[in-house]
């Protein structure tokens, strides 16, 4: 097995150390045959990225291999961690000029072409992460090998952080596996297990982990490069210019819709993978070279770092609040509706045994039924084995009776929101739960201060609130209230990163975080809706902006019923500004709910066909209301009217202190939400938009429709700053002190939530 922090071979005699390049590298010999490359992490818990530093080793190290003489062959390997994670994102984050990136993908580039030019074979020796600038190393050595281990993967992610392979990856993966396959790739950032990346002829050879050494060292001396054949539609796609012209057409055409419209890398990187069989290989390199410059200095790209690193608080913020936190390995799951079943679907398949208790056999077999039809969709695309759907399945245990409490880490009340029928359950619960067992709660308007009382211990009663629908949704708030220990905030936390979700901790306040941004902004939307604005007018505008789908459309993906218990929960606690609309009401006394019933302010046919709503339709005509005319008011206006109020409340959660941070709170509204990740978060894009500007806007907006679009404190003197020429870099240390919410009465139940 490979040794964590340790050079290949430790004390066997066969290695002896030839030199060393900096902490993290080590050349050496075997047998006095093959040079032996490995690659060691900065710390025991981390991975080898590409640095500064390392990568002068790494040029210093095929430099002394380029020296020498009587080698037959070179083996890269890394370490019981991973290979390569790729290339450091902090570096990328703190690249302030293009010529910057540029030359350090030129280095990158020539570093890589030196090995790829070594006189004898190279082979990379994977185990764990290959990602990035790791498997453009990988790409640029003759042959590659890789474990079989589920941490093994291989990809080429640049593209989610608004970059493109800058080290080469644009040219080779192309030329290796053919056009289509690459494209596929480097477009979408996928990441590939070893079974997949032997199919997709990224690798020659998947061995157990073990046998990875001796598998590595058997390649090279067998002296023969493994034969690599293309499918016959993959030579013409790549190697015919009629292919590649067919490829270009397909692929712009995909980059035109939805969200890829905002990107500026995958048409980059479209253009330089063709340039692979088109044109000068210099002039390829120095284009993307070049491409990699503008793509990192360009806002987008600071975005998707800002998310990639929100990304990495969520999942090391349990270690931060407790260092030793146990894992959550037994889960009671009471109440198997849409949420809770969902919830009890996800724990099972990661490893998590977990029972489901309802009174209604029915709501189980719905639930079991969820569960397998799941499974089955991962086993047709072999993401999962067969034996491991069966492992899942016996993990979920469905019950209509309330035991196993003894015996259980976690409960977690998934039930109706009723506080009476919360507490009761809590109460009855938490008398026979272990010392150190944990009560959840997935309310998403409930206080749990109101729940915790009359708990013997009230420190152990958390939030765990999942958005709909659990299994594709990936944030989770954990609700603090006065009393919640950090012991189980951690546990919390650690249950939501093992579950593979992203856990940002909010405080105990109506809508918490993400509820309490959407709902104005989906008030606000149907207040264009009363005033005439035809429905798919505002759904366009606000996709044009970037936002997954449009207001409206997510108000019949919610439920008009949910979405009006939880606007009334906000309307009582901020009733100057979030006062409910009729059209709920109205919409419910209709039966016009949303794709639950088949019909809202659209119409929903089979496989999701969505058509206008004639019923919605006669509704606004038995109000009077009636379609707009198209200039009144403008695309600028309705995009406004409905994002200010979403800013407004982001800055208002700032100030009361319901997230830590901006970064927090620009990471959870581009999770829950799915405000555009180009424009990173709400905070971030009114700083870049001008404070002043928005703060104008909102004035006028003010005087036009009322409180609604009252400007926060904190925008206020942001703007101020701004005008002063001084400006402010911690949204958060401009803020007031946090202040008291209003006092809420919490009747709603449901939740909005964006799936």
């Amino acid at each position: 097995m490979i040794q964590a922090s340790m050079i290949q071979g430790g004390d066997d005699q066969r290695f002896r150390e030839y030199e060393r390049f900096g902490s993290q590298i080590v050349l050496q010999t075997f047998e006095d045959e093959f040079f032996v490359l490995n690659l060691l992490p900065a710390s025991s818990d981390g991975l080898f990225v590409i640095n500064e530093e390392t990568l002068g080793g790494l040029e210093d190290a095929v430099g002394a291999m380029e020296r020498s003489s009587g080698h037959t062959g070179l083996i890269v390997i890394g370490n019981s961690r991973g290979f390569i994670a790729g290339a450091d994102v902090e570096l990328i984050a703190e690249v302030s000029s293009a010529d910057e990136a540029q030359d350090f993908a030129k280095r990158g580039q020539n570093c890589f072409a030196r090995f790829e030019a070594l006189p004898f074979p190279t082979l990379a020796a994977i185990h764990g992460p290959c990602l990035g600038g790791g498997l453009e190393f990988a790409l640029a050595l003759e042959q590659r090998i890789c474990t079989r281990s589920k941490s093994s993967k291989l990809g080429l992610p640049e593209v989610q952080l608004g970059i493109l392979p800058g080290f080469g990856g644009t040219q080779r993966l192309p030329r290796l596996i053919g056009l289509p396959k690459a494209l596929d790739l480097m477009l979408t950032g996928k990441k590939l297990d070893g079974r997949r990346a032997k199919k997709a002829g990224l690798v020659d050879r998947v061995v157990p982990d073990e046998k990875l050494f001796e598998a590595a060292v058997q390649q090279l001396r067998m002296c023969k490069k493994p034969a690599r054949k293309w499918r016959r539609m993959d030579r013409i796609l790549s190697r015919s210019k009629l292919g590649r012209k067919l490829v270009r057409k397909q692929v712009e055409k995909k980059l035109e819709r939805g969200q890829a419209r905002f990107f500026t890398a995958p048409r980059k990187i479209l253009d330089l993978a063709i340039m692979a069989f088109e044109a000068d290989p210099a002039k390829a390199y120095e284009a993307e070279a070049r491409a990699v410059g503008e793509l990192a200095v360009s806002p987008t790209c600071k975005s998707l770092i800002r998310i990639f690193f929100g990304m990495e608080r969520a999942r090391k913020r349990h270690k931060k609040l407790d260092p030793d936190t146990p894992a959550i390995e037994r889960v009671l799951v009471i109440g198997g509706g849409v949420m809770g079943a969902g919830i009890a679907c996800v724990m099972a398949e990661k490893n998590i045994r977990v029972r489901l208790v309802d009174p209604s056999m029915e709501a189980l077999e719905r639930a079991t039924s969820r569960l397998l039809k799941n499974l089955g969709k991962k086993l047709k695309r072999r993401r999962i084995t067969a034996h491991e759907a069966r492992a899942a399945r016996d993990r979920f245990c469905p019950s209509t009776e309330l035991t196993g409490i003894a015996n259980t880490d976690l409960v977690l009340e998934a039930v109706a929101e009723d506080m009476a029928l919360k507490r009761r359950i809590f109460s009855d619960v938490s008398v026979k739960l272990p010392d150190d067992g944990i009560l959840a709660t997935n309310t998403s308007s409930l206080p749990l201060a109101e729940m915790a009382k009359g708990l013997a211990k009230p420190e152990r009663l958390v939030g765990i609130h999942f958005f709909n629908p659990p299994e594709q949704m990936q944030l989770v708030e954990i609700i603090r209230h006065e009393k919640t220990s950090d012991q189980a905030l951690a546990r919390a936390c650690r249950l939501a990163t093992e579950l593979g979700k992203f856990p940002v901790l909010v405080k105990d306040r109506p809508g918490f975080c993400v509820n309490r941004c959407l709902a104005p902004y989906l008030a606000a939307a149907v207040s264009l809706l009363e005033e005439g604005v035809a429905p798919d007018r505002v759904d366009r505008v606000i996709e044009d902006f970037g936002m997954p789908m449009g207001p409206l459309r997510l108000l019949d993906q919610v439920g008009w019923d949910v979405a009006a218990k939880v606007c009334e929960v906000l309307a009582n606690a901020f009733p100057t500004r979030m006062s409910p609309s009729e059209l709920f009401t109205k919409m419910q006394e209709a039966g016009l709910l949303g794709v639950k019933s088949g019909e809202g302010i659209y119409k929903y046919g089979r496989k999701g066909k969505r058509t206008e709503s004639g019923a919605f339709q006669r509704l606004l005509k038995e109000h009077g209301l009636a379609r707009s005319e198209p200039g009144a008011p403008n695309d600028e206006d309705i995009k406004d009217r409905l994002i200010l109020p979403l800013l407004s409340e982001a800055f208002r959660c700032l100030e009361e202190g319901i997230v830590g941070s901006a970064e927090d709170l620009d990471f959870a509204c581009i999770m829950g939400i799915g405000f555009p990740p180009h424009l990173g978060g709400p905070l971030h894009y009114a700083k870049a938009r001008g404070y002043q500007r928005v703060l104008d806007r909102m004035r006028e907006f003010e005087g036009r429709h009322g409180k609604e679009y009252e400007a926060p404190a904190s925008l206020v003197r942001l703007a101020q700053q701004e005008g002063e020429g001084e400006g402010c870099d911690d949204v958060r240390a401009c803020c007031p002190e946090p202040v008291a919410p209003a006092a809420q009465e919490t009747t709603a139940k449901g939740e909005v939530s964006h799936g």
